[in-house]
């Protein structure tokens, strides 16, 4: 066999026991191994910066780097190795095929960096690249023995060749795989990094021991003969220490790079960090922004874009944020048609001027549906034209809100017609634009009559149809340009500008209006399933001037409706000077009354009452008014107007107090005691919850006899509520009060409810006595029912109003025995009064 041969194998005839025996250096052998796992890590070192390249260029350049930086590594492990291979012959090696042997090195490094760099790294990848990475260090190993020159013929045991190629392959594949493996297990990155060099490395070692115990070195007779360079193991040692040393400074310097390039991934990785969350943070505020917040440009050569926009921009126009970059017109299509040109306007006046831009305006969807937006945006110009970054909000809520509100504040809610409000501010802008000189105008207030009973009787519901129909009708037949509305509960107003300038004649046609009007609005109303009818008052007022008031202008129709509906109902009056002096008397009438009260201006006087036979048996307290500036006010005056406004509650109170604390008196003293004491109650004061308890203290504060308290009441009084009246009058006479029925035979219906009331007393109106006595035949005709009536039901009976002799006798003959009036006395104060009853008795 040559002993040139790159392999050479043993055979049977091989004569093994002459082979040389070797032993190694243990100390160069854990440098090899040392060695080696320093090339692994130089490599893996080099995937980072291999990963972490931004360019393909970059990327292959570090794959080289690292791939000769690992081969130089590997072939100064094997010759390390092979330093420490201590033979009893010297042993050189040859330059060319010491030099190729790094080659298969590097390109198995090559195929290593290549896996471990992949991003995914399979079981297929892992063991074609581990096959390829064995087969190289085999090659790397098997070229490098062949450079050995020695006195002795070199051969390999087939069995352990094989092996050593097995080895190499199967521990190249596990140094692959080791990383995959414990990836997920592993989180320090460091120690993953020595793991899989120190696996490598023995992959590496392995390989070369196990195929140096395969090699034999059997004695010649003669040394090899080459003609190559021939190295000796010092030359050998020294360039074996040369690449360690550049593979331990490639190391340092990847180890920079990969410090330099991990921490360019960590300041990447944090600023991209904190650029997703920056990124994210404007998403959600842009989400959370009650709007849409976006970019907009105009374009010097009058294009639109949207640069960018949130995706509320899908919501408010139906476009994309993508689409609305690639083409802003959708967008300009989708606000309202009646507001696109003001909206350009704005824009264009914005860019111009450089002003912020504030403009609200409406978009219309493919439904036809509105919605209301606010833009606001900042506008800056460069080169080539305007951008504005802002945001858009959605006021379709306010607008609504403020049109609800204006609807309230404006309209009547029931009817649609303007309230009171909106009614005086356009009264106020037609005087403000009026010509008297061309026209005349009027106020005319319209108000139901008897509004109440509908409520009553059919519901407020059918009361509110009433009013929506009387609104339509007056709507309907308001002249074009007159202005109609609803003040109140159920008065309307009509304000009519279209009357001719001369008063007289406006006046007449204003007249025949109203007529017509009252016509139209007393025509049947069908309310739920039923006809209707219902009469108006109609109060008007004219002007033709530009110094009048809106306010007083329906103040005057208001009294002239008043003065209507005063008359009766069913008419229209037209305001006239008198009536506001009328209501002016009757304020003044209301304020006197309230400080009468106060300033105790009010007092009683007393009128006896006479039987037949001469004897007093009672008097009736009469109130009066003596008012410093008015004088004496008679009580037909001011009597109604407490009753109206309330005030005669704490009048009748002082009344009833008083006149209680007199009886009182005179009961004290012998010549008066005896004496029934008459006091007119009215019906507001009768139907006080608390009246019966205040009969009752002022019977036990004056400790006063009860039967001697006559309380006078009106037939009106008792018929308005006849269960109630005779409920109340039960109670009050179980105290021992008397009741008298004044004004007895007015109302023409009481005489056949008399039965069932509790009166002790009846009195004759003084109109039947004065009528009766001057030739009214049917006046006394009634006189003699009422004397009859009250004869069979056992009443007291007292005539009013006695002024002649002849009025008392025919009285007494008809069996009326008592009688009041100033045929005996007038009303009195109380001193007077108890005067007159002592001197009359003492002359009878």
């Amino acid at each position: 066999m040559s002993r040139t041969m790159l392999l050479a194998f043993t055979s049977d005839t091989t004569n093994l026991s002459v082979a040389y025996h070797g032993h190694h250096a243990m100390a160069l052998v854990l440098l090899s191994l040392l060695i080696a796992i320093l090339a692994a890590y130089t490599s893996f070192s080099h995937r980072h910066l291999m990963q972490g390249a931004a360019k393909p260029v970059s990327r292959y350049l570090w794959h080289t780097s690292g791939a000769i930086a690992m081969g130089l590594g590997v072939w100064a492990m094997h010759f390390t190795g092979m330093m420490s291979l201590q033979l009893p012959v010297d042993v050189n090696y040859r330059l060319d095929l010491t030099l190729i042997s790094v080659l298969p090195a590097i390109i198995a490094a090559f195929v290593t960096l290549n896996v471990v760099a992949a991003p995914q790294q399979s079981a297929g990848r892992i063991l074609v690249g581990g096959v390829l990475m064995g087969a190289g260090i085999g090659c790397m190993h098997y070229i490098g023995m062949a450079a050995m020159v020695l006195q002795a013929e070199r051969l390999y045991v087939p069995e352990i060749f094989a092996l050593s190629i097995l080895v190499a392959v199967l521990m190249a594949v596990l140094a692959l795989a080791v990383r995959p493996c414990l990836n997920n297990i592993l989180r320090n990155k460091l120690l993953l990094e020595i793991i899989s060099s120190v696996v490598m490395g023995m992959a590496i070692a392995s390989m070369h021991y196990v195929a140096m115990h395969a090699t034999v070195f059997v004695p010649t007779l003669s040394p090899n003969t080459i003609s190559s360079i021939v190295l000796n193991k010092a030359t050998l040692g020294t360039l074996a220490v040369v690449v360690a040393v550049a593979i331990l400074l490639l190391a340092t310097v990847a180890v920079i790079m990969r410090q330099r390039v991990s921490s360019a991934e960590h300041n990447t990785d944090k600023a991209n960090e904190h650029a997703k969350m920056l990124a994210i943070r404007l998403q959600r505020i842009a989400s959370r922004v009650p709007g849409l917040v976006y970019e907009f440009r105009l374009d010097d050569n009058g294009s639109f874009t949207f640069p960018y926009a949130s995706d509320a921009i899908q919501d408010y126009y139906g476009v994309s944020p993508e689409q609305a970059q690639l083409d802003a017109m959708p967008i300009m299509l989708a606000i309202h048609p009646d507001d696109r040109d003001a909206m350009r306007q704005s824009i264009y006046d914005s860019a111009q001027q450089l002003s912020p831009w504030h403009h609200e305006y409406r978009v219309q969807n493919t439904n036809g549906d509105i919605r209301w937006l606010l833009g606001n945006a900042m506008p800056e110009r460069d080169e080539t034209g305007v951008s504005w970054s802002g945001f858009i909000t959605d006021i379709s809520q306010r607008k609504a809100t403020e049109q609800h509100i204006y609807q309230l504040a404006f309209f009547d809610g029931l009817t649609g017609l303007f309230n009171r409000r909106k009614i005086q501010q356009c009264l106020q802008d037609l005087l403000e634009q009026f010509d008297g000189e061309a026209q005349s105008g009027s106020v005319i207030l319209v108000d139901i009559d008897d509004f109440k009973r509908i409520n009553d009787t059919q519901g407020h519901k059918a009361g509110d149809e009433l009013l929506k129909q009387v609104a339509a009708r007056l709507a309907q037949f308001a002249p074009v340009g007159s202005i109609c509305g609803r003040l109140g509960s159920d008065e309307f107003v009509l304000l009519v500008n279209s009357l001719p300038s001369q008063l007289p004649l406006a006046e007449q046609q204003l007249k025949q209006f109203a007529a017509e009007l009252r016509k139209t609005l007393q025509q049947p109303y069908a309310i739920s399933g039923h006809y209707y009818s219902s009469s108006v008052s109609l109060g008007y007022s004219v002007f033709n001037n530009l110094h009048a008031n809106a306010d007083e202008l329906l103040k005057q129709a208001d009294i002239a409706v008043s003065h209507a509906k005063t008359a009766g109902g069913n008419s229209q009056s037209m305001f006239a000077p008198q009536m506001y002096q009328n209501i002016q008397q009757r304020f003044n009438m209301e304020q006197a009354l309230v400080n009468a009260i106060e300033q105790q201006q009010f007092s009683l006087h007393y009128q006896p009452q006479i039987t037949d036979t001469g004897r007093v048996i009672g008097v009736e307290a009469l109130l009066r008014w003596f008012h410093p500036e008015l004088g004496t006010v008679s009580p037909a005056t001011f009597i109604p107007v407490a009753e109206e406004t309330g005030l005669i509650e704490d009048i009748g109170f002082w009344v009833l107090h008083q006149a209680c604390q007199q009886l009182q008196k005179w009961q004290t003293d012998p010549q008066l005691v005896g004496i029934t004491m008459s006091v007119n109650i009215s019906a507001q004061q009768f139907y006080l919850p608390e009246f019966v308890s205040l009969v009752e203290q002022c019977l036990r504060q004056y400790n006063l006899t009860p039967e001697y308290l006559m309380l006078e009441l009106t037939e009106s009084l008792v018929l308005a509520d006849l269960d109630d009246a005779v409920a109340r009058m039960q109670q009050i006479k179980q105290l021992g009060v008397k009741f008298s029925m004044d004004d007895f035979g007015t109302g023409y219906s009481s005489l056949s409810y008399l039965s069932r009331l509790p009166f002790d007393e009846v009195k004759i109106d003084q109109y039947f006595v004065r009528s009766g006595s001057t030739g009214q035949p049917r006046d006394w005709v009634i006189i003699d029912a009422i004397v009859g009536i009250a004869n069979t039901y056992g009443m007291k009976l007292v005539a009013e109003g006695v002024e002649t002799h002849e009025q008392q006798q025919l009285l007494q003959q008809s069996g009326c025995r008592c009688y009041q009036g100033y045929l005996y006395a007038k009303p009195a104060p109380a001193a007077d009064t108890a005067q007159w009853i002592k001197q009359y008795l003492l002359s009878h």
